[in-house]
């Protein structure tokens, strides 16, 4: 007979083993090692053992899932909740068990209902929960579960009530294609000529982030003031999979006032030199599809190529 109880330390090992077994070597998530989850889950801001249970039958762990209010705020590495927002951090189950994974959801659902909770979103962890758990540990920085190779699990969570609220993409672009790099130069040196019109510059500094080590951020300023900015560095579980230094980009921003006047692609253009002349072979971002304006300067403007396909699902409880 199954038994769910509270994840331990000396659960440890055997979660890892699960992970691996279940969803390790599908095209977009990648091997977990003990020190991985250590660092990215257990000691990061926020986690709660209480909220990870663990399936169990005789002494075999079968499965997880691990849910908490939203991780809203992030202020020198201590966690804000919202209770009223209630996400599913992760679910692992063997593919061929949907009954086991409807269950690991249904329970997560009704401890969180419990505490408060209006709606649950199975939200994956670089949007704005759990910025640090599982970043780094599953394939393009997402928690199982809402991906197109997660077809199965999908489905459990669509008949336990959840519905498709945003569709996003993590796009790729190679760095390695030397033809490209004089097209990119141009386009750099052309948005330069008018930006330094404006007063604007480029600095390029090292970040101490909490969750993302060895990231750089790139930003275009006016005297004191920040124009537009992004940061890059490398996904080191990923080079550790597949030998190939991908980088990834976050926080590509520009100033309400300053948008329409190509500093966004910019901004990208030297980043993107910045992290091949770091290394990088390629570099890859998340963008919402909803978001036209970021999604038509990465795919069309800087010839990012579309690789995975993501969504969030959610579900309102009643009351």
């Amino acid at each position: 007979m199954v038994a769910l109880r509270t994840f331990g330390a000396a659960d440890l090992p055997a979660l890892v083993r699960l992970w691996n077994r279940c969803v390790a070597g599908s095209p977009n998530f990648i091997e977990l090692t003990e020190a991985d989850f250590i660092r990215r889950v257990v000691t990061a801001p926020g986690f709660e053992p209480a909220r990870l249970l663990v399936a169990t039958e005789k002494h075999a762990l079968l499965g997880y899932v691990h849910y908490g209010p939203r991780l809203e705020m992030w202020e020198e590495g201590k966690p804000s909740f919202t209770r009223e927002e209630g996400h599913i951090y992760a679910l692992v189950a063997p593919r061929e068990n949907t009954a086991l994974a409807r269950a690991l959801l249904e329970e997560g659902v009704a401890r969180l209902a419990e505490a408060g909770a209006r709606r649950i979103l199975l939200y994956p962890s670089w949007v704005c929960g759990t910025q640090a758990m599982y970043n780094g540990v599953a394939g393009a920085y997402e928690m199982p579960g809402l991906s197109d190779t997660r077809g199965e699990l999908m489905a459990v969570a669509e008949e336990a009530g959840f519905a498709p609220v945003a569709e996003y993409g993590t796009p790729e672009l190679s760095l390695s294609e030397e033809a490209a790099w004089g097209a990119r130069r141009e386009a750099r040196d052309r948005l330069w000529e008018q930006a330094r019109e404006w007063g604007l510059r480029a600095q390029e500094s090292a970040l101490r982030p909490t969750f993302f080590a060895h990231r750089r951020a790139v930003t275009l300023v006016r005297g004191r003031e920040i124009i537009a900015m992004t940061a890059y560095g490398p996904w080191e579980e990923y080079r550790r999979q597949y030998g190939r230094r991908l980088f990834g980009i976050t926080s590509v921003q520009v100033d309400r006032a300053w948008r329409g006047k190509g500093l966004g692609k910019l901004v990208m253009l030297v980043a993107l030199e910045a992290a091949r002349e770091a290394g990088a072979e390629g570099v890859h971002l998340h963008v919402y599809r909803s978001n036209e304006v970021a999604w038509n300067l990465y795919h069309r403007a800087l010839g990012f190529q579309p690789t995975w396909r993501w969504v969030t699902l959610g579900r309102d409880l009643a009351g």
